[in-house]
C-alpha cells in the first residue's frame, strides 16, 4: 500500500483541494477521490519502497529519504520591458501615452523568484500580490523564443505543474531563459528527491 496525495476540485465549492488516500494504485486512489465525487486533475505517490534512481545510480530510497534543507534563492529577475513592445507600437499609432506608462510600471513591478522549494510570482503596481507554486508540484517546462526576443536575446519559460490554482506559470522574457529552464529542471528532481514523491499522470 502506498501513501497518495490527490490534487482535485471540488464542484460544490469550486476550490481545489487535496485528500491523502492509501490505496494499492493510483488508480485506486483517483477512483476513491471520485467516488466522493472530486473532480482529479493529478495524483502524487509517496514512495514505501522506491526503486534505484537510473539517474544517478544511487539507492533513491537513501536519496528519498534526505532532508530538503533550508530554502535558498537560486535565481530572481524581472521580465524585460520588450513585453511592451507591441502596445508601445500600439501607443504611438492609436492609444493614448499614459497607457504605455502603465504597462511600463505593470512589468517593472512584475518578479519571479526561484528558490529550492518554490517559485514565487510577485505583482501588482499599488497592491501587491503573491503566487507560489512548489517544485515538486511542476510536471513540465517550455522554452519559447519568439522572433522579437530572439533578437534581444531574451526567452520565456513556461511552467505546467499540478497546482490546481495556478496550473500554468510563465515566466515572460528574461535573459538567457534557457539557464533559468535548467535551474527549474534540476531543483525540480531534487526537491522530488527529498521528499520521495513521483507524479502519475491520471489522463
Amino acid at each position: 500500500m502506498n501513501k497518495y496525495v490527490i490534487h482535485a476540485i471540488d464542484p460544490s465549492t469550486a476550490r481545489a483541494v487535496e485528500k491523502t488516500f492509501e490505496a494499492k494504485s493510483g488508480d485506486e486512489a483517483r477512483s476513491m477521490a471520485e467516488a466522493i465525487g472530486l473532480d482529479v486533475k493529478a495524483v502524487e505517490v509517496f514512495d514505501a519502497a522506491p526503486e534505484g534512481d537510473p539517474l544517478s545510480g544511487d539507492d533513491h530510497a537513501k536519496s528519498a529519504s534526505l532532508p530538503a534543507g533550508p530554502e535558498k534563492e537560486v535565481w530572481s529577475g524581472n521580465p524585460s520591458q520588450w513585453t511592451n513592445f507591441w502596445w508601445w507600437v500600439s501607443c504611438i499609432l492609436v492609444l493614448p501615452i499614459p497607457v504605455a506608462i502603465w504597462k511600463w510600471l505593470v512589468v517593472k513591478n512584475q518578479r519571479y523568484t526561484l528558490t529550492s522549494q518554490r517559485i514565487k510570482m510577485e505583482e501588482g503596481v499599488f497592491s501587491k500580490h503573491l503566487e507560489e507554486v512548489e517544485l515538486y508540484r511542476i510536471k513540465d517546462t517550455e522554452l519559447l523564443r519568439p522572433f522579437i526576443q530572439r533578437l534581444v536575446g531574451l526567452g520565456t519559460v513556461r511552467v505546467m505543474s499540478s497546482d490546481a490554482t495556478m496550473p500554468e506559470l510563465v515566466i515572460p522574457s528574461v535573459p538567457d531563459a534557457s539557464t533559468v529552464r535548467e535551474h527549474i529542471r534540476k531543483n525540480v528532481e531534487l526537491v522530488r528527491r527529498a521528499r520521495g514523491v513521483r507524479e502519475l499522470d491520471v489522463n
